[in-house]
């Protein structure tokens, strides 16, 4: 059994009996029994107990999920194993960005499958499937490995409003176009946060809030010596609440403006851009 499923199950056998007495007994007490008793030399880095602690943590948060994507089963009406392996694979897939979705589906699926009844695999698919759907949907994290992507970058449509209107950053690129802000996303960093980031370190800006997930575009990279490979790009509506710039003295940008809308839709350099822009001004209700 790989390291990290035996980990899983003994965080859903914890769960299971801290569920079943109500959380009325003390969840590290029985942790530590289960671990002495079915797994004594083994040593998880600590991997079991993070997750039972974050998992009994957001508790109220992680049925409040479940309810809404299996809201024909009331919370108290799933089994305390299905109940459980669910707020495993719901956090794992939500709020641990350090764990692919595929892996934390396909985790819970075996945990169901092999602590659960007949149809607890077929459930905990159905549940967490759709909660998949709408991450890709909302552009929540990814398994990107998966898809052939060897890069991640985030960035954004950034404006501020003006009583003459609004205006958008733009910044010019190493190839000579005006485009958005955007960088590299790091192992296990949320995008959205990545975004902002990095939207300051290219402009200066420092008051800066998100309003959203606008789109993402894939694109083709060349280097010198190496294969090409494909980056997703990642962008998000971002709100300034200042206007002062600062051009960065790097070499793969030139110089960063503020734009009117109109400005700024001529000046875009990429087809790719122009529609999440248009993607922004109608979220912005333009």
């Amino acid at each position: 059994m790989a390291n990290r499923h035996l980990a899983r199950t003994i965080a859903l056998q914890t769960l299971f009996e801290w569920d079943f007495l109500n959380g009325k007994k003390n969840v590290e007490g029985i942790f530590k029994y289960i671990k002495e008793e079915f797994a004594p030399d083994f040593d998880d880095q600590g991997f079991s107990l993070n997750l039972i602690k974050n998992i009994t943590a957001h508790k109220k948060e992680l049925d409040n999920i479940i309810v809404s994507f299996a809201p024909e089963w009331p919370i108290d009406q799933i089994t305390v194993t299905d109940r459980n392996v669910l707020r495993i694979g719901i956090y794992e897939l939500k709020m641990n960005p350090d764990i692919p979705p595929k892996v934390a589906i396909n985790e819970a699926i075996e945990l169901a499958k092999a602590f659960g009844g007949d149809s607890s695999g077929k459930f905990v698919n159905g549940v967490l499937g759709s909660i998949y759907k709408e991450m890709v949907k909302k552009g929540e994290k990814q398994d990107l490995g998966s898809q052939g992507i060897r890069e991640l970058s985030a960035g954004g449509l950034v404006y501020r409003q003006e009583d003459d209107g609004y205006y958008f950053v733009l910044i010019l690129d190493a190839y000579g176009k005006w485009t958005f802000p955007k960088g590299h996303v790091d192992q296990g960093e949320v995008e959205e946060k990545a975004a902002i980031r990095e939207i300051g370190e290219e402009t200066g800006l420092k008051k800066l809030s998100s309003h959203g997930y606008l789109g993402e575009t894939e694109v083709k990279v060349h280097k010198p010596n190496e294969k090409p490979y494909r980056k997703l790009i990642k962008y998000y509506l971002i709100e300034a609440k200042d206007k002062n710039i600062i051009v960065p003295d790097v070499s793969e940008l030139k110089d960063v403006k503020w734009f009117s809308l109109q400005e700024a839709l001529a000046t875009l350099g990429y087809d790719n851009a122009k529609d999440i822009f248009r993607t922004g001004l109608e979220k912005l209700g333009l």
